[in-house]
């Protein structure tokens, strides 16, 4: 489902059939299509969230690691993090981190204008740490965005927002445009890396964890890889792409990933400290306990004020999609959001 069928951390491309993926990997379109309703019955697939690229915004990302005592605090975590703005999705999990603390950690991504900005959203996910610290925050390597998005874009990007898992005839109808003028615009967000389709999977639903091991150089990356095959024959490497790592002087050559088996909380802990041990690595984590949670506050505000600045004064907005218990972006009727005609 990834562009080039590469693990990327900017996610897959939801314009790939059945037909395409079962083509790619040497299935007929049926098989495909059923393997995908069993990650559903299991509870392993949620369909698609889409995280925004903040740059289109006027913004950068950043990411912290906030120790947290278990998923059980974790998942407490994640609740909380409604009320810090520009946060923008999170997930907890299990590592060794930069400098060496082993346990769960709360993974944080958060939408920074500016340094000040930083700051003050650091000193309030401070406090959600079980130890009044944290690691980061580590900048990512978001992929540009130079396109110049005119109304109907943005009015496109937040259907997509609002209903990410809708049919393209479904998104074109709630924008009131074409199928055809709606696949052209949603295109070219996607190739222009306005937004992103994440997988809202849960790897502990099939027995694995996707793990993720730092070498601490590139010349290391394939003796780490053949070590990490002999020790778990039954993983799936995967190589990853979009992220130059977890601080300024490593890269995307010096990181693996892999799907790894792992039948519980215990063994994924262990596996963490095994892995750990092999030599010239330098730091492994492990996606566990359900999948990334995205949150839209921040975004869906900027791009309700895209909207009201690319239409004309006298049409207004008024996006007919209500997103479940989010403030919708193509339906803001508040008085900040003035109810537009999206004809």
């Amino acid at each position: 489902m990834y562009p080039g069928g590469t693990y990327s951390w900017w996610g897959t491309d939801p314009r790939f059939s059945t037909a395409e993926i079962g083509r790619r990997v040497g299935l007929k379109r049926t098989a495909v299509w059923a393997r995908i309703r069993h990650w559903r019955e299991e509870g392993f697939w949620d369909g698609f969230g889409v995280h925004v690229n903040p740059r289109i915004l006027g913004a950068d990302q950043v990411r912290v690691e906030i120790p947290v005592l278990g998923p059980v605090q974790g998942a407490e975590a994640l609740d909380q993090l409604e009320q810090v703005n520009g946060v923008l999705c999170a997930r907890v999990g299990f590592g060794t981190t930069v400098h060496g603390r082993e346990g769960e950690a709360l993974t944080v991504w958060v939408a920074a204008e500016d340094a000040t900005r930083v700051n003050r959203r650091i000193r309030l996910l401070r406090r959600l740490s079980s130890t009044g610290d944290l690691e980061g925050p580590f900048h990512d390597a978001v992929p540009p965005c130079s396109y110049h998005h005119t109304s109907l874009d943005w009015r496109v990007l937040a259907a997509v927002i609002a209903n990410p898992n809708a049919s393209p005839l479904r998104l074109a109808r709630l924008v009131g445009v074409t199928l055809k003028t709606f696949d052209h615009h949603h295109a070219l967000l996607i190739e222009s890396h306005a937004l992103f389709y994440l997988p809202m999977v849960d790897w502990s639903k099939l027995e694995f964890v996707g793990l993720e091991v730092y070498c601490r150089g590139a010349g290391d990356v394939d003796r780490v890889r053949a070590e990490l095959q002999a020790r778990y024959p039954a993983s799936i490497p995967m190589d990853l792409r979009g992220w130059e790592g977890v601080a300024p002087e490593w890269d995307v050559s010096n990181c693996i990933a892999a799907m790894v088996p792992a039948r519980s909380p215990n063994a994924v802990r262990a596996l963490i400290r095994d892995v750990s041990r092999i030599p010239r690595v330098r730091l492994a984590l492990a996606e566990t306990w359900g999948p990334k949670r995205l949150y839209l506050d921040w975004v869906n505000r900027r791009v309700a004020e895209r909207i009201a600045a690319t239409s004309a004064p006298s049409l207004g907005l008024v996006p007919p999609v209500q997103a479940p218990q989010r403030v919708s972006l193509v339906a803001a009727t508040s008085t900040e959001y003035p109810a537009v005609s999206t004809r």
